[in-house]
């Protein structure tokens, strides 16, 4: 694992290596196998969202545990990482198609510290993340681009994560994705004793996701 940057002073940080390539490919293929597994398909988890122009297939931490372990796994590395005290929010999966964005915006508060891993590409070709450099106020409205802010665009290979601060900075990915797909995964921890700390393990909007899928 290499650390390019400094977290505590930009909030932001590239962690070359965070998981191996081989990992972070085969969590893909797991999460594809076991759909197969069950009769389903990536497609039935295709959404429309304000943060991209095409649907794009996300599946929470919540609905498939693994996912939730892996989150839980990592929060020792991201505490010694960030130089805090953590506990997981949530985290989810995500595949973006080709020619997709993400547009520019900050986080909600479960989000206090932020990584996107990159898991693979279907054509190899990295997909950059960029992130800002002015502090913002709580979450805001996307937008298309930073205007005048200077960004920092980081490019990522399987196994590579970006590690921000998601209610602080502006993030997103304004570059149309130049792959087929490309699948990511988004993972969020709070400080025990910080300002969000009732977003640990995201209790909130579990109980919100489970009201609407029980009806």
């Amino acid at each position: 694992m290499q650390i390019e940057g400094n977290y505590r002073d930009n909030g932001f940080a590239t962690i070359r290596g965070l998981v191996p390539p081989e990992v972070a490919t085969m969590l893909f293929r797991q999460i594809q196998m076991d759909l197969s597994a069950a009769g389903k398909s990536f497609d039935i988890f295709a959404k429309s969202h304000p943060l991209s122009n095409q649907q794009t297939v996300d599946i929470s931490g919540h609905f498939y545990r693994p996912l939730t372990t892996f989150l839980w796994g990592l929060t020792p590395i991201v505490a010694e990482l960030t130089g805090a005290d953590v506990l997981p929010s949530y985290d989810y999966f995500r595949i973006y198609q080709k020619g997709d964005v993400c547009r520019v915006h900050s986080d909600r508060p479960s989000c206090e510290h932020s990584v996107s891993l990159t898991l693979t590409y279907s054509d190899g070709i990295a997909w950059p993340l960029e992130v800002g450099s002015i502090p913002v106020k709580g979450e805001g409205p996307c937008t298309d681009s930073f205007g005048d802010e200077a960004s920092t665009a980081v490019a990522m290979q399987p196994g590579d994560a970006v590690l921000y601060r998601g209610i602080d900075l502006l993030h997103g990915r304004t570059q149309p994705n130049p792959n087929q797909w490309s699948a990511h995964l988004f993972l969020f921890w709070v400080e025990r004793d910080g300002p969000y700390a009732q977003h640990a393990f995201d209790e909130e909007r579990l109980r919100s996701e489970l009201k609407r899928v029980n009806g």
